[in-house]
């Protein structure tokens, strides 16, 4: 297999080209010591990491300038509103949520932002029409690198906080430990199988041909010692974030502050050691300690429910929501599922003009290239269109991929 199709097939794969390698935003892991919080106790690492936290934010921020902190239903924005909270107060804090109403994201967002009282905007997805020449120019923004639509306004945010400093929890849930794996992989090869292996984007049906196999010369890691880093997350950080979310989280134009990457509060968290990475615990008992009201409020991490939720009810709310979620499916004007991301593009596709007409033009576009001629394009359009299956994500990433084609090309 050529470069070139070894290209297309890792997007349909991956939702990204695999042999991407303009890093941006490298992190620098020269600063972690495992040896400096041996032994400490939780009580201590708390105290402590409150301390980075503040150090790094008090190095940060600047005053006279416009702040704007994109806020979702998760913790990482919500560690960066309760510390720029400390430097400011919330009327000099713009805030803005996108997504579709119903959903965590979306929601709770909002009621973070009301109940800190900065200034918010939401972007309701569902309300919004679909540009092509905007879509093409986020791809140009994006560096033609990844799946495209699940991106906000990006017009309406160039027009809103032109010359703003946007705040972005740029992987710091990876960096608290979100992503550790318990037992790690025991080798590097075992770690990219893994990722590989779990990283389909494409859900629906299978769209690449090739075997898993050819992708794994191309994948990221291995420059770390295991004892510092291990390999999931060296490959995690080379491979899935260098590629995908870099690309789209911190797209050119705004000028960014990325707290907590790079900066005393990312060397901190790297540096203690993992059990008390495990599942961002240790992050979530600092942020609670230093921002107890903030994170008081419902998260998307308890379900919707304030911190002090049971067990129990949170084992009953993830059934009522496996139960949403098989309805949605089937009924989506019935009931909503609150774990979708950015928009129901299952629906969209169906019920939004523009968007259907964007997605339909480029999956001709691309079918006219013929150079994915082993995708069944009426099958999947046929299948979707009278609700036999939800096939959303393939459509999306096969009109993505055009657009990024034809972007490539126009510049």
């Amino acid at each position: 297999m050529d470069r070139a199709e070894l290209r297309i097939q890792s997007f349909l794969k991956l939702g990204y080209f695999i042999d991407y390698d303009a890093k941006r935003y490298p992190l620098d892991f020269s600063r972690i010591d495992k040896s400096r919080y041996y032994g400490a106790s939780v009580e201590d690492l708390v105290s402590i990491g409150i301390e980075k936290l503040h150090e790094t934010f008090s190095r940060a921020f600047r005053t006279g300038h416009e702040h704007v902190v994109p806020i979702s239903g998760g913790l990482d924005s919500r560690l960066i509103l309760g510390a720029l909270l400390e430097q400011t107060e919330a009327r000099n804090l713009y805030t803005y949520t996108f997504g579709i109403p119903g959903t965590y994201d979306y929601d709770l967002g909002s009621v973070v932002a009301k109940e800190m009282g900065t200034r918010h905007v939401t972007f309701s997805l569902d309300q919004i029409s679909y540009h092509e020449d905007e879509l093409l120019d986020f791809a140009r923004r994006s560096d033609c690198q990844a799946v495209l639509f699940n991106h906000p306004p990006i017009w309406e945010l160039d027009r809103r906080y032109g010359g703003a400093t946007f705040w972005s929890g740029y992987v710091g849930d990876a960096v608290a430990g979100s992503h550790l794996h318990d037992p790690p992989s025991s080798t590097l090869e075992e770690a990219k199988r893994v990722h590989i292996k779990n990283r389909t984007w494409v859900r629906t049906t299978r769209l690449h041909t090739c075997d898993d196999s050819e992708f794994l010369p191309f994948v990221g890691g291995g420059a770390q010692d295991p004892e510092i880093l291990t390999f999931d997350e060296q490959v995690l950080f080379d491979e899935a974030v260098a590629k995908f979310t870099e690309p789209l989280v911190l797209f050119r134009g705004p000028a960014y502050q990325t707290p907590l990457i790079n900066t005393p509060w990312m060397d901190f968290m790297f540096s203690v050691p993992n059990e008390h990475r495990l599942d961002e615990a240790l992050m979530i008992r600092i942020a609670e300690r230093a921002f107890p009201r903030l994170f008081s409020l419902p998260s998307k991490n308890t379900l919707g429910y304030g911190a002090d939720v049971s067990s129990r009810v949170l084992r009953v709310q993830r059934l009522v929501n496996k139960a949403r979620k098989a309805i949605h499916q089937f009924a989506p004007q019935l009931v909503s599922y609150p774990h979708i991301q950015y928009n129901d593009f299952n629906e969209a596709i169906r019920r939004s003009p523009d968007l259907r007409a964007i997605v339909l033009s480029n999956i001709e576009r691309l079918r006219a290239r013929k150079i994915v001629d082993f995708v069944d394009f009426d099958g999947l359009l046929s299948r979707h269109m009278r609700r036999v299956r939800n096939h959303a994500d393939a459509l999306i990433v096969l009109a993505s991929l055009e657009l990024l084609l034809r972007a490539k090309q126009l510049d």
